[in-house]
């Protein structure tokens, strides 16, 4: 349980039970809002719920941080200066992020001594992956979503409300059939269909040839650094430079 699950729970109590509070006009004429300010205390004076998480180490920062991303630096700047371009939009950056369709987070409120923290669906969440990228120019390139699943029924459906303007933006919807994070394929997918078709388009409004040297900037994932992937870009795209942020600095 969250402020935001609590919240969303007492709305729907309140909507379907007695939903002329929610058009109640308070003395100092504003309506009741439930803020996450009313939730905390209703949690706490009524219930005795405070929050209770598990815990486990942080990734450390590297000791040399400012130097590693110092020199992440000079190679970017080294490549804009040695090339022909010099052009932003031949830079591309993403990343992965998760995002949470039902919250199964470690926290949740108990009562105040609690000694024994049981958080159910803990290991059953429900989430798909958003891959983002941005151009060093500030392009802000196509998404590309992945589903755990084994067909193209795992994905939102053809029919669904958004789906034909996204496909028409050229977002892309992929599958894993082991859990829905990024893995080689997906990102062959990802590369195939947004960032090679983006750096084309760049290229030929800028009057460069196929063959021009664009780069992207990863972070240091396992899947980004693996062998099988840097030899997929390396036969695939032969002119795409990978650059690495270093690790823990993200």
């Amino acid at each position: 349980m969250t402020i935001i699950s609590i919240r969303a729970l007492i709305l729907a109590r309140i909507a379907h039970h007695t939903p002329e509070l929610l058009r109640t006009i308070a003395p100092d004429k504003k309506p009741f809002l439930c803020s996450k300010s009313f939730v905390r205390k209703f949690v706490y004076e009524k219930l005795k719920w405070v929050v209770r998480s598990s815990t486990r180490a942080a990734q450390k920062t590297p000791d040399n941080a400012e130097e590693q991303i110092f020199e992440l630096f000079l190679r970017l700047v080294s490549w804009f200066r040695d090339t022909v371009t010099r052009h932003p939009s031949l830079l591309v950056n993403f990343d992965q992020t998760q995002v949470v369709m039902a919250d199964t987070t470690a926290n949740t409120f108990d009562v105040e001594g609690s000694r024994q923290i049981s958080v159910l669906g803990k290991e059953e969440k429900r989430a798909f992956t958003a891959v983002v990228g941005v151009s060093a120019s500030g392009d802000v390139l196509p998404t590309q979503f992945i589903f755990k699943g084994a067909t193209e029924r795992s994905i939102p459906s053809p029919n669904a409300r958004g789906r034909g303007e996204a496909s028409s933006l050229g977002f892309v919807y992929s599958w894993n059939h082991l859990n829905y994070w990024s893995n080689l394929s997906t990102m062959e997918q990802y590369f195939a269909n947004i960032i090679v078709p983006y750096f084309t388009n760049q290229k030929l409004l800028l009057g460069y040839p196929d063959n021009q040297e664009c780069v992207v900037l990863l972070d240091c994932w396992s899947v980004h650094r693996s062998l099988a992937f840097r030899s997929l870009i390396r036969r695939r795209w032969p002119w795409i430079r990978l650059q690495y942020i270093p690790g823990g600095t993200t």
